[in-house]
């Protein structure tokens, strides 16, 4: 299983005040990771930022988020990349 691996990751970031994580999947995939998040309390840190690259199937938040539907061109990694840094954060209610 995946899941000890993903919380023995994430306990890294219980020692930074602020981080961004990027998640590369679909909708199961976020609310995976931020199921994990909720359970570690990172949340409640200054700044935990999450970014979705969507190589999912749903990719509903991605579409919600404006990032599109799907990103199946990995030529274009370095852009996205890029243009997840420069992304203004919205809240999400969960």
């Amino acid at each position: 299983s995946n899941r000890p691996c993903l919380l023995c990751s994430l306990r890294l970031f219980q020692k930074f005040d602020n981080f961004r994580i990027l998640v590369c999947g679909g909708d199961g995939s976020v609310g995976w990771v931020l199921s994990e998040i909720d359970k570690l309390s990172l949340h409640k840190q200054a700044s935990c930022q999450l970014g979705v690259l969507p190589l999912g199937t749903g990719n509903d938040l991605a579409r919600v988020l404006g990032w599109g539907g799907s990103c199946d061109d990995d030529t274009q990694l370095p852009q996205i990349l890029e243009k997840l840094e420069r992304a203004s954060t919205k809240m999400l209610d969960r």
